[in-house]
């Protein structure tokens, strides 16, 4: 029971920090390629996770903490330069 919890968990985190990425990506008017680019992902890796957001199975590449950093990275830079803007408009 733990483990399946433990899986449900990991699943939702993930999600949660690739809407929160895609969300930061709408604002700034970044296109679905550049985001793709700036997570190292190939187009094959993209479309698994892009379907694993749509409850799909959890991609097995990159690996799920390799993605969570890429994600973290990423997601921190965008809110970053979003805040840059707003000061600045």
């Amino acid at each position: 029971m733990l483990q399946n919890w433990s899986c449900g968990a990991m699943d939702n985190l993930a999600r949660n920090q690739w809407r929160l990425y895609a969300g930061l990506g709408d604002q700034m008017q970044i296109d679905a390629e550049e985001r793709r680019q700036v997570l190292l992902l190939d187009q094959r890796q993209w479309s698994n996770w892009e379907d694993f957001l749509s409850d799909g199975p959890l991609p097995t590449e990159p690996p799920l903490p390799v993605m969570l950093r890429r994600l973290g990275r990423a997601s921190h830079h965008l809110a970053l330069l979003a805040e840059h803007q707003d000061a600045t408009a």
